[in-house]
């Protein structure tokens, strides 16, 4: 986390932690929407799409792939795992 410094009035110099900048939330674009609406259904990214909807898009589909294998207690964990990091 960053750091300031600054002057308390003492002569001695104290740190403060700076919060880290979080985006304002914001409407999805209509390829956003669809780039979603595929990875939830499994379907395949539209290449036509936006840098941002392939973004939404990855973002979705390793979230569900993090998720299959945190419920996988087997050895076939491995394999699933495997396949999402070759995506």
């Amino acid at each position: 986390m960053p750091q300031e410094r600054m002057d308390n009035g003492s002569g001695q110099s104290a740190v403060r932690l700076q919060e880290p900048v979080t985006p304002c939330p914001r409407d999805l674009t209509y390829d956003e929407k669809k780039a979603a609406e595929a990875a939830f259904r499994g379907e395949p990214f539209n290449p036509a799409w936006s840098v941002a909807a392939a973004t939404v898009y990855e973002g979705i589909v390793s979230a569900m792939c993090r998720m299959q294998v945190a419920a996988l207690t087997d050895l076939d964990a491995v394999t699933v795992a495997e396949e999402c990091l070759t995506r």
